[in-house]
């Protein structure tokens, strides 16, 4: 975690479906925006010019260009890392995590007492 707060990006350039990276979740805790492969779930998890840049999976060109972008244009670096952080702060946390999984556990709940009363 301290490399990566001192980090400009986190280049995720995975070419496997990834399910949920901890990887993008701790880069976002940290303010670092995430360029990423745009593909499966992380596509959806690193939104596009709001917490991260995407780039074609398998074309080091065009990921080396996402990069020169954000390395020639610092203030929209830092409004990507600010999106990221953002983006932390509204989905990732402990408090939101737990508020998500507490739903998920009331909802299973009234549907077995709905099949139970049937």
């Amino acid at each position: 975690m301290a490399l990566l707060k001192q980090a400009r990006v986190l280049v995720f350039p995975s070419e496997c479906y990834e399910n949920f990276s901890v990887a993008l979740v701790e880069a976002f805790a940290c303010g670092v925006p995430v360029v990423a492969a745009r593909l499966g779930s992380t596509a959806t998890i690193v939104a596009d010019e709001q917490t991260g840049m995407h780039f074609a999976p398998g074309d080091a060109a065009d990921l080396a260009a996402k990069l020169a972008v954000l390395w020639q244009q610092p203030e929209r670096l830092a409004r990507l890392g600010q999106g990221a952080r953002t983006a932390y702060e509204t989905h990732y946390t402990a408090h939101q995590n737990y508020r998500r999984l507490r739903s998920i556990y009331e909802i299973a709940a009234a549907r077995a007492h709905a099949v139970t009363k049937q």
